[in-house]
């Protein structure tokens, strides 16, 4: 996008003012049956008592920070955030087992704390919540914002396959494809070039974004908005039949949540299609362009925790809805 141009000027500024005015926002959204420090009179200090687990975790692997972050996404855009994602299923049936969530880790890090908040509150604090609170703390241990969470979910217990497949966002998606993926939950454009900020940490597995290095529109080329010397990389990393190799998200800076992500979607350089879609919508290229100056920072933490926040409201159980776990991963009788 043309800096230059008038148009894209006016863009910046609005965006700018709309982020200036993001936790304000926040703080006007529709009532949520959730609410901050749920747990103050049955189980207080747990959040707390979740981040003094995480340090140590994180001490001893620091890349499961990521694996939290996106656990937390694929279970809220799945039946909303209800945990069904970290449910057992002894015939491959469940949300873990379909394609999208192959890769996907961390479910060990939260049955762990499930444990050391079961010792102290028996089936009180959700899984739900546990996921929750897990990734705004994998976020603030990656030197990223560190934002108040709502809590108060329910576990559901319902876990199927058909529902990940159904309704989580494509990799590869354009930006009429990923709008409609993010509208179903109610969130809007702007949370969708947001929340793709999240990709500044962690890694994707060569099958995510092979098409566009080997086999672009089925005549074995690749995708002419990539980069020439990252598509060299990529080639060197990823080969056809490649499927365990991985790549970082974010070029730039592979374990920080910063900028590094937007420059390099800017940059031609964003891994994945749905990465790259970004710059073909004036609105959120604006926002990358935006996000491309170390000054946006603050403003990008912003959005991010408010973005967050609100998708930690999807489809929610509350008050006599669902279930509490003792385990999150066994289905309650």
């Amino acid at each position: 996008m043309a800096s230059s141009s008038s148009s894209s000027r006016t863009t910046i500024l609005l965006l700018m003012a709309a982020a200036a005015a993001s936790l304000l926002c926040l703080a006007q959204a529709e009532e949520s049956p959730l609410k901050q420090d749920f747990y103050s009179e049955t189980c207080p200090g747990v959040e707390e008592l979740v981040r003094k687990e995480l340090k140590k975790i994180f001490a001893d692997d620091s890349t499961i920070r990521a694996g939290l972050l996106r656990l937390h996404f694929h279970d809220c855009f799945v039946r909303g955030c209800d945990a069904s994602l970290m449910l057992d299923s002894h015939n491959g049936t469940a949300e873990k087992h379909a394609d999208p969530n192959l890769t996907v880790r961390g479910y060990e890090v939260i049955e762990a704390l499930k444990l050391k908040v079961e010792a102290e509150c028996p089936l009180v604090v959700s899984c739900a919540d546990l996921m929750t609170i897990a990734a705004r703390d994998a976020v603030k241990f990656s030197d990223g914002p560190d934002y108040p969470v709502e809590t108060g979910r329910r576990d559901g217990n319902i876990s199927m396959a058909a529902d990940a497949k159904r309704d989580l966002p494509p990799a590869d998606g354009n930006v009429t494809v990923l709008t409609k993926y993010f509208a179903a939950k109610n969130l809007t454009m702007k949370d969708l070039v947001v929340l793709s900020g999240a990709h500044t940490l962690g890694v994707a597995h060569c099958p995510s974004f092979s098409g566009r290095v080997h086999n672009h529109t089925g005549a074995g080329d690749a995708d002419p908005a990539l980069d020439a010397g990252y598509l060299a990389k990529l080639n060197a990393t990823c080969g056809p039949a490649n499927v365990a190799s991985v790549v970082p998200l974010d070029a730039a800076t592979t374990d920080k949540f910063d900028l590094g992500y937007y420059q390099s979607v800017r940059g031609r350089k964003g891994l994945l299609g749905s990465d790259d879609a970004l710059n073909h919508d004036s609105l959120m290229g604006a926002y990358v362009e935006l996000m491309n100056n170390a000054s946006s920072l603050d403003t990008f933490f912003q959005d991010f925790a408010v973005s967050m926040v609100k998708m930690g409201r999807v489809g929610v159980l509350t008050g006599e809805e669902g279930v509490i776990r003792e385990s999150c991963t066994i289905f309650v009788d």
